[in-house]
């Protein structure tokens, strides 16, 4: 049975990393990119024709997506590894064919595979999506020389579970105790 067990204490510099990547992987954020980098370049072209109020409601505009949210995500990251004691503390994965378990400070969580709906490989990490929103993030230089095993369990862990509903596994519980129930009674 494959295993990888790590300890991640994040960084803001890794938190900032994730968050650029939720964001500018999006839709929304590619969005934002086409609409800053066009007003830019209408800016450049069209220097000449345009009135200074133009110009500078362009500027901003171009400068919103590219240098205003970078920054605000940057200074987010680094509030939030500053007030958040769960990410400031280091917190000690073991990844198995059961699933993830998560400990810190003496606490225990556990993610079952069909839980994690998305992963996410990044130059330096892997983020596993929990929802839309949140994700676990392993920095390749925080998992011990464990990243390569980690990403074969977990891609053969998503593998196994992409068509996997959890209600069919209560559904088939359930039939076989009323089933059981219906022997004792006969």
């Amino acid at each position: 049975m494959k295993e990888a067990e790590f300890d991640i204490r994040l960084t803001a510099a890794e938190l900032f990393v994730f968050s650029m990547h939720h964001t500018y992987s999006a839709i929304s954020g590619i969005a934002g990119l086409v609409i800053s980098f066009g007003s830019l370049a209408i800016c450049a072209i069209r220097y000449k024709y345009l009135d200074k109020t133009t110009i500078m409601a362009l500027i901003i505009i171009g400068l919103l997506f590219t240098v205003v949210q970078p920054f605000m995500l940057y200074w987010k990251a680094k509030v939030q590894v500053k007030r958040n004691e769960s990410i400031n503390n280091v917190l000690h994965y073991r990844l198995s064919e059961e699933g993830i378990e998560i400990s810190q400070d003496g606490q225990q969580a556990f993610v079952k595979w069909y839980e994690v709906r998305k992963k996410k490989l990044a130059r330096n990490a892997m983020y596993l999506y929990m929802s839309p929103v949140r994700a676990f993030i392993f920095p390749k230089s925080q998992c011990g020389g464990q990243f390569d095993t980690a990403l074969a369990i977990v891609n053969d862990m998503m593998d196994k579970y992409k068509d996997y509903e959890p209600e069919e596994e209560d559904n088939i519980k359930e039939e076989e105790s009323v089933s059981g129930a219906d022997r004792k009674e006969d």
